[in-house]
């Protein structure tokens, strides 16, 4: 690829998207839910299910 083929190319493009991705959803809201509300929703599960077993075996 030269430097006029990659001028070319949409900002948003991807070179590791599949096709079995589908659609890339741009906006910034799902970016938002992906890389910060599910990780951290999934360690405040975690706490919670440590602190359940703690409360139940004192």
């Amino acid at each position: 690829m030269n430097y006029i083929d990659s001028q070319q190319i949409p900002p948003t493009f991807q070179s590791n998207s599949r096709a079995e991705d589908g659609q890339l959803d741009g906006n910034r809201w799902s970016g938002l839910c992906e890389g910060v509300l599910i990780p951290l929703g999934s360690l405040f599960a975690v706490f919670l299910f440590m602190l359940g077993v703690m409360l139940i075996t004192t």
